[in-house]
Formats: structure tokens, C-alpha cells, sequence
């Protein structure tokens, strides 16, 4: 360890791919050389957890920062925090440092997009009587059970109107915000992206076209109202209400077909993923079969 006297300036901090920290105490500066030589290992344990981490952040990234998960916090927790939070229970995927670095993600189906003490909305798939698929909801528009009617909803006061004239559903009230989500499983340039519009509503009696209704359809179906438009199978769906007056979100999962993150579970995935990073250490009896074949 070398000693300097404090006569120049007071610099504290690392120098990076040096290997050494200078620091303060007593009123002297301090130069320590860092003699460590043993790479940076970590075990499949912390590699597995740091995949999650990983991906969850990836995801929260595929929100554009006006869309992003509306999440009730309390504390010094922030809505970023609570969607790592709330996802954490998500099937862990395996994906490369070169595939993490470009923000792979993969559309999962239950991925979280809101948290909060707003009644949830219930919705899933439903078939078309003439082919196709909708997302259908729990909430009523009025229409006869058995009519199927595309709905022209291009302004907010159209959605206000439809789904809170007469008591229609309770549990919207004037002012809420409803906020559609559509994801997109895309295969990206070698690693697979997942794109997400929003098409963000306000219950009032706002009559000027909304843009973010643009290139959105509904429909009445069993007098319930329904999002056209679903029949890829590698999209996902989320509906999400938020009162500004609550500052809370209803609690809102994704529903989709989608398998393609299925790919990335396995042990074959595990054992590509741990050799692009060069670190993980295995035991002997955890060695993948697959990457066992490898260092064969």
C-alpha cells in the first residue's frame, strides 16, 4: 500500500482495468493496488438468478417510456423495482451475453404489466363465430348476448359511453384510464425482440378522436366487450385500468399462445448461455448434457 500526503487534489474513486482504488482517511490519500488474480467465477446458482434479473429488465425495457408498467408502490419501492418484483416468479430463459446485450426478450405468458388495489379485469381468447379470435372481457356494452357487432370506438367519449352509461359496470368510474396492451413476439436480427403498443383511453366526454385508438378494433361478442385482431398466436394481450385520483392500477397479467420462450428453458439453452459468459462454475455432477458434449 502506498501513502501520499494530502497536498494535491483529494481524489477518491478506481481506476478501471488498472486495478487500483484511491481513498481518504485520516486526512490522507490512499493508493491501494488491487493484487487480486482469480477471475471473477460465479456459480450456476448466481448465473440462473442473474438470467431472471436479466430478462425481467430486458422486458421492462420493451415498454416505450410513456406505456410503462403502472404499478402502485409505497416507500422508497419504484415502479421499475415492483415489475422485477412482481415478475420474479416468471419461468427463468437462457439467453447469451451477445442475445442480452441487444436486448433479446421474450414474450412470457402471466408477465405482470400492473399492480395495484383496482378491481382486476377478466379476460382471455375467444373464437369468432366466422373464424378468428378476440380478446374477450368482463365488461358489458349493452348489446344483445347473442349479436356480434364491431364497435367504432374512435374517441374517448365513444369507450365512456359503451361501458359506464347506466351503471354498466360499477367498477369503472368517470375519469379512469383504460390502457390496452399488444406484444408482439418478433425473431429480431438473431436474438428475439418483443414489441409493445398501448392504446391509452380516458372515461370522459372528451368527443375529438383519440390517436391511440387508431389501427385498434373492438367488438361486441355475448354482449361483452371484445379487442379484434388477436389471431397470431405470437402475440399477448393485457387490459389495465388506473385511476389518477386513487394513484392506483388494477392488477393486470398477460394473456397469450405464444410458446417460443419455451426454446430457451432447457438445458441445451442453460448450457449455450453459461458458455457465452465463460465464468459459471459447474460441479461435476450439474454439467449439462449438452455442455458436456461440448468440452468433450
Amino acid at each position: 500500500m502506498a501513502k501520499s500526503k494530502n497536498n494535491t487534489l483529494g481524489f477518491t474513486g478506481r481506476i478501471r482495468g488498472v486495478g487500483v482504488t484511491f481513498y481518504r482517511r485520516g486526512g490522507k490519500t490512499y493508493a491501494r493496488i488491487s493484487t487480486r488474480t482469480v477471475p471473477n467465477r460465479q456459480s450456476v446458482k448466481q448465473f440462473i438468478n442473474r438470467e431472471k434479473m436479466r430478462h425481467s429488465i430486458a422486458l421492462w425495457h420493451c415498454f416505450y417510456s410513456s406505456d410503462k408498467p403502472l404499478m402502485e408502490t409505497s416507500g422508497s419501492l419504484t415502479a421499475y423495482n415492483a415489475f422485477l418484483r412482481a415478475n420474479w416468479a416468471l419461468p427463468t430463459v437462457y439467453l447469451t451475453k451477445q442475445q442480452a446485450r441487444q436486448g433479446a426478450a421474450l414474450l412470457m405468458p402471466g408477465m405482470v404489466v400492473s399492480e395495484g388495489r383496482l378491481p382486476r379485469v377478466e379476460y382471455g381468447f375467444a373464437p369468432l363465430p366466422g373464424g378468428g379470435r378476440v380478446v374477450l372481457t368482463d365488461w358489458l356494452t349493452g348489446f344483445d348476448a347473442d349479436e356480434v357487432r364491431e364497435l367504432p370506438i374512435v374517441c374517448n367519449d365513444d369507450l365512456a359511453n359503451l361501458l359506464c352509461t347506466n351503471h354498466r359496470n360499477p367498477r369503472l368510474l368517470p375519469d379512469d384510464s383504460v390502457r390496452f396492451y399488444r406484444l408482439e413476439q418478433v425473431a429480431g436480427e438473431g436474438w428475439p425482440e418483443v414489441r409493445i403498443r398501448c392504446c391509452e383511453v380516458q372515461l370522459n366526454q372528451d368527443t375529438r378522436p383519440n390517436a391511440a385508438l387508431r389501427d385498434w378494433q373492438f367488438f361486441s361478442v355475448g354482449g361483452r366487450l371484445a379487442i379484434g385482431g388477436a389471431d397470431d398466436e405470437n402475440t399477448g394481450w393485457a387490459v389495465v385500468v388506473y385511476s389518477d385520483k386513487e394513484q392506483s392500477a388494477s392488477t393486470q397479467k398477460v394473456v397469450t399462445t405464444c410458446q417460443l420462450y419455451n426454446l430457451y428453458t432447457s438445458d441445451k439453452a442453460l448450457a449455450d448461455a453459461a458458455e457465452s459468459y465463460g465464468n459459471v462454475e459447474w460441479p461435476g455432477t450439474l454439467i449439462p448434457d449438452a455442455l458436456s458434449r461440448k468440452t468433450d
